[in-house]
């Protein structure tokens, strides 16, 4: 357990197919200089998110710290958002959304591209706190582990290989257990402009 006043650590868990991403949105990125990063090497076993985030979130239970499961490519422009204060009972992340009478308002503002930088451009609505959304993105998800030690059923759905999984956690986290999901402000590029497949219909 953290002593009195000790910092509570975040630890980076970032599953990943592209060696290369990791390398330059990660290890080389200066506003992640000393942080706890852990890439979760994917490529010859091709587990789906959920089994990967659930077994990081066991291997790392008995700690005090903050786990932050971030896709590869994600790439911080800033230091990471000020986590010292943060409630410990909700459900984290940097872009997320709810209804607004009946039409969908996205927040966190961010740059998002295709997967080589181009057709970049600005989505989501600029926040300057923590602010209350009904899903976030799957681009990065943040939790507290003692939150999730008292919550042994609060889990990622391995049935859900990568398509819906975040959004029935964070139902499940917000209908089950009362917990809110948030979006904090963060200055970040996501590569992924995102589409929707075949399987995502199925």
């Amino acid at each position: 357990m953290m002593g009195m006043g000790e910092k509570t650590p975040v630890r980076l868990a970032i599953p990943f197919i592209n060696a290369e991403m990791v390398e330059r949105f990660f290890h080389r990125n200066p506003h992640l200089q000393g942080a706890d990063i852990t890439p979760i090497d994917n490529r010859e076993r091709g587990a789906g998110l959920p089994m990967l985030y659930n077994e990081f979130i066991a291997e790392n239970l008995e700690h005090d710290c903050w786990l932050f499961f971030l896709h590869e490519d994600l790439e911080f422009l800033a230091p990471l958002p000020d986590l010292p204060g943060l409630q410990p009972e909700a459900v984290y992340g940097t872009f997320g959304a709810r209804l607004e009478g009946r039409k969908p308002r996205m927040y966190g503002r961010h740059t998002c591209s295709n997967k080589d930088g181009s057709n970049a451009r600005k989505t989501g609505i600029a926040i300057e706190g923590p602010t209350w959304v009904v899903r976030l993105d799957c681009q990065s998800i943040l939790l507290d582990s003692a939150m999730r030690r008292a919550r042994p059923e609060l889990r990622f759905d391995v049935g859900l290989s990568f398509d819906l999984y975040a959004e029935e956690f964070f139902l499940n986290a917000q209908e089950r257990h009362g917990l809110p999901v948030v979006v904090l402000p963060a200055a970040f590029h996501h590569y992924s402009f995102g589409r929707i497949t075949e399987r995502y219909r199925k």
